[in-house]
C-alpha cells in the first residue's frame, strides 16, 4: 500500500500556510509604511522594494517578524524578494510589494503556497519509491529464502520417499505432491523461474542447470536471473494473502500453491 495525501488535511495546512505568509507580509508592510521607522526601514525610490538601513530592535523582529535579527529578513527572499546589499543597506524588492497597495500582498503568498504544495508531492513521490525499492529488496529476500528450503528438502535423505534428487543430480522428482505440500512449495514459482516440468503420471520432474546436487551456491544464480520473476511471484502471493484474511472461506494456503501449479 502506498502512502497517501489526505486531501483535506493538505488544504487546511496550505491555508494556514498561507495566513502564516500574509500575516507576516502584513506586518512587515505596517513597519515600512509607518514613518517613525525610516532611520531603520523605508520604502524604496521606486516603491516597490523596503530598505532596511540598519538592524531592527527585537522589539520589531520578535513581535512583527517572528524571528530574531537576519533570520527573519531572509524569509522576504523565501518568499520571492530579490535581494540587493550595498554597503551596510539591504534591499528586498517585489513586484506586489508596492507602497499604497497593500491589497496586492496576497499575490506574494501564492507563488511560495505552490512551491510548498510541490514540494510535499515530491517528499510523496519520493517516500512510495524508497517505500517501493524497500518492499523489492525485501520481496527477492523473501525468494531467496524458500529456494534454500526447496533445496534443503530435496538434499535430506529423510525426505526421499516423496521428494528426491533426478538421477543426473540436475533436477528434482516430486513422488507424492500432497506430502510436499505441507512444505508449502511453491510449483509455478519454479517455472517462472526458468525450471522445466516434466509430468509423468502422479510424479513431477523440475529441472535447472542451476539446481545441482552437492552445489547449493549455485541458486544465487537463479535469483539473479530471475529477480523480476521473483519479486513478481512475491508481489501476487502476498496479494492473495490479503485476499484470504478479508475472506476466510477462500482455500488454504497449501491448497493454493497446488491448484495454481497443478499441470
Amino acid at each position: 500500500m502506498e502512502f497517501t495525501r489526505d486531501e483535506a488535511f493538505d488544504r487546511a495546512l496550505l491555508r494556514d500556510i498561507k495566513d502564516r505568509v500574509f500575516y507576516f507580509l502584513k506586518k512587515a508592510y505596517g513597519i515600512v509604511n509607518d514613518p517613525s521607522t525610516d532611520s531603520m526601514i523605508s520604502w524604496g525610490p521606486n516603491g516597490n522594494s523596503l530598505i532596511v538601513h540598519r538592524p531592527l530592535p527585537l522589539e520589531y523582529t520578535e513581535s512583527f517578524l517572528f524571528h530574531s535579527g537576519a533570520l527573519s529578513m531572509e524569509r522576504f527572499v523565501a518568499y520571492g524578494f530579490t535581494m540587493t546589499v550595498s554597503g551596510s543597506q539591504v534591499e528586498y524588492a517585489n513586484d506586489d510589494f508596492v507602497r499604497g497597495q497593500p491589497q496586492r500582498l496576497e499575490k506574494i503568498c501564492d507563488p511560495f503556497v505552490a512551491r510548498v504544495k510541490q514540494h510535499r508531492e515530491l517528499r510523496l513521490k519520493q517516500d512510495n519509491d524508497r517505500k517501493r525499492h524497500w518492499e523489492e529488496i525485501r520481496s527477492y529476500g523473501m525468494v531467496v529464502e524458500i529456494f534454500k528450503h526447496i533445496y534443503s528438502v530435496v538434499d535430506d535423505p529423510a525426505t526421499n520417499s516423496f521428494i528426491s534428487w533426478g538421477p543426473n543430480g540436475k533436477s528434482f522428482i516430486v513422488l507424492d505432491p500432497q506430502r510436499c505440500a505441507c512444505y508449502c512449495f511453491p510449483y509455478n514459482l519454479l517455472e517462472e523461474c526458468g525450471f522445466t516440468k516434466t509430468v509423468s503420471g502422479s510424479q513431477m520432474e523440475f529441472a535447472s542447470e542451476n539446481f545441482v546436487a552437492g552445489k547449493p551456491e549455485l541458486i544465487k544464480k537463479i535469483s539473479e536471473k530471475h529477480k523480476p520473476a521473483m519479486i513478481a511471484y512475491t508481489k501476487k502471493f502476498r496479494e492473495w494473502m490479503e485476499a484470504f484474511s478479508r475472506n476466510p472461506a477462500m482455500e488454504k494456503r497449501t491448497d493454493y500453491v497446488l491448484q495454481a501449479s497443478s499441470p
